[in-house]
């Protein structure tokens, strides 16, 4: 099976590079890797266009962008999907760097009609720092990550620990995920699923629960969601929280999710089709 991966950035190039090496260093590779860029400026391009003519890229690299008039994350993720030539997508942020099983534990899990998610292991600042930094992969648990959760710096550390033995796994409920359990950051699903729910609802005004809304139309389609916690990981680099659960953009996109999860919709209007 053919897999893309879909990158959603804004103006992070360093985190950016990051993410890429991460890619590159899959014990699975992916086909193709396409950065879905929702306006960054002269230096994301750059960095984008020098990893992809590193000896470090061996995959295809695509770089999608659309003019910064504001957020616009899902309008370039279906633009990006629309150029993915992948039977199956996945996805990861990117300030978000994989862990080299990342992409073949999302590809052992895949099932048709199921979207597949995970989580994420939260990056201290003065790790993060570092990483940005040096240009240092923080991408499996190690002695450093565990030193830094022991300061109360890093956060979610136990998320790094994989998991791989399926009894087990049913048996501490590791393979469950919740309705609105998709994160942006880590999930993945077949491209014809991904059309079948109209992509990402183009309605959504800021980053807040625009990934949870896929998660919630796979069910309401009769799809499945299944949980890649503990096999498919990422240690996302630290920034300040970029949104609020307390403005009107907020409770406009509460008011589009209440709505999917009332009427059961499984399709948005504003989508990829």
């Amino acid at each position: 099976m053919k897999v893309s991966v879909i990158v959603p950035t804004f103006n992070r190039p360093q985190a950016l590079r990051l993410c890429l090496m991460s890619l590159a260093g899959q014990s699975r590779l992916p086909d193709e890797v396409l950065i879905a860029d929702d306006g960054s400026g002269e230096e994301t391009r750059r960095t984008i266009e020098a990893f992809g003519h590193s000896p470090d890229c061996h995959f295809t690299l695509k770089h999608i962008w659309q003019e910064n008039v504001g957020f616009r994350k899902p309008k370039i993720i279906n633009e990006t999907v629309r150029n993915a030539t992948g039977d199956y997508l996945v996805f990861i942020d990117g300030d978000c760097m994989a862990h080299p099983d990342f992409v073949r534990s999302h590809l052992l899990s895949a099932e048709p009609k199921v979207m597949l998610g995970g989580k994420r292991v939260e990056v201290g600042q003065l790790l993060s720092e570092y990483a940005l930094r040096e240009q240092q992969l923080v991408s499996r648990l190690s002695i450093r990550l565990l030193l830094d959760s022991f300061a109360h710096n890093s956060r979610k550390v136990e998320e790094a620990v994989r998991i791989k033995n399926p009894l087990l796994r049913k048996l501490l409920r590791k393979d469950q995920i919740s309705d609105d359990g998709i994160w942006g950051c880590n999930f993945s699903v077949r491209k014809d699923q991904f059309y079948a729910i109209n992509g990402c609802d183009e309605d959504f005004r800021d980053g807040s629960v625009e990934d949870n809304d896929l998660g919630i139309r796979v069910l309401n389609s009769g799809g499945k969601l299944k949980s890649v916690r503990f096999l498919a990981i990422v240690f996302h680099l630290w920034h300040k929280a970029s949104w609020s659960t307390g403005n009107e953009i907020y409770q406009h996109n509460m008011q589009i999710l209440e709505k999917r999860k009332a009427f059961r919709q499984p399709c948005c209007v504003n989508g990829i089709q």
